[in-house]
């Protein structure tokens, strides 16, 4: 693999902004998500997809990517995650930057004391959400092996977490080694598509509503959906097809912040395919009472 091939996946330019690669990967993982495409290969895509943007996500883990390709963005060539990154249950590698510190030590003719204290494996588990779990929060028991058997532990997931994004359980990985501290635990979150509708940029919220050609050339009243319950929302006379109305406070939590985001809905005028006698006679009046404030034309003339 060389460093392009996460750009192939989610179909962007190497130079792509965040927010192209955000809107790629939306596209992507609700065209690709197992619960939404029952597709032979949809599943494995979904998690090239979920691989891809986990790393050009994040600004640091894009950056070691560009540069080293996988390794660095897994930590092999410095990120976060100290040498061979993080596998549930698994040993990752070198360990971290103190047991590298030992082999050169010992290469280099160094004081080397196998028999010191030494940190344990850091662990990573993957947790999946629906859409409104990750806006809202939830408290869930997760079973995971941290090298000396299976244990239960209580994750309280914050309100506003996205894809990618990582929590750190201090001294829930794997039992360090001569009496050393137990490594981290780190929960990364995976959130699915929602299934009414729902598109997310942060903490704002869009939501496509269909309206009659009527509604919006009357003005209305309607009911529209957000995810924290049904929201009256006032259509004016004239309103155009791609017409934004701003729900404020509607949205999802700010998780480096106070308050909410806001919501936003976006109006289809919806056109009917099919009009009994009653529609189209009102139609016809409506056109005669138009074409009677037009200047005619030479054919409307003959």
């Amino acid at each position: 693999m060389n460093n392009t091939e996460y750009y192939e996946r989610l179909g962007v330019d190497k130079n792509a902004t965040q927010d192209e690669i955000k809107k790629a990967y939306r596209k992507l993982s609700k065209k690709y998500h197992p619960d939404l495409n029952h597709e032979a290969g949809a599943e494995e895509k979904y998690k090239e997809v979920q691989e891809a943007f986990e790393t050009l996500g994040e600004e640091q883990k894009r950056a070691q990517y560009d540069q080293f390709g996988p390794a660095g963005a897994n930590g092999g060539f410095g990120g976060q995650g100290g040498f061979g990154g993080y596998q549930q249950g698994q040993q990752g590698g070198f360990g971290d930057f103190s047991d590298l510190g030992d082999i050169f030590s010992q290469m280099f003719g160094g004081g080397f004391d196998p028999n010191r204290p030494r940190k344990g494996q850091d662990l990573q588990y993957r947790m999946r959400l629906n859409f409104e779990e990750a806006i809202f929060g939830k408290k869930e028991t997760i079973k995971f092996n941290r090298g000396d058997g299976a244990h239960e532990i209580e994750v309280t997931v914050p309100a506003g977490v996205e894809t990618g994004q990582q929590m750190r359980l201090a001294g829930q990985g794997e039992e360090g080694a001569n009496g050393g501290p137990r490594g981290d635990l780190f929960v990364v979150f995976q959130v699915a598509p929602s299934k009414d509708g729902f598109e997310r940029d942060g903490a704002d919220i869009y939501l496509e509503e269909k309206i009659d050609f009527v509604s919006a050339t009357l003005g209305d009243e309607i009911q529209v959906k957000s995810v924290h319950g049904d929201v009256s929302l006032k259509i004016p006379a004239g309103t155009q097809t791609g017409t934004r109305f701003r729900l404020r406070g509607k949205g999802a939590p700010r998780l480096r912040g106070t308050g909410n985001g806001d919501q936003y809905i976006i109006v289809k005028i919806d056109v009917p395919t099919k009009l009994n006698k009653g529609q189209k006679k009102a139609l016809e009046a409506f056109q005669e009472a138009t074409d009677g404030t037009k200047k005619k034309s030479f054919f409307d003339k003959l």
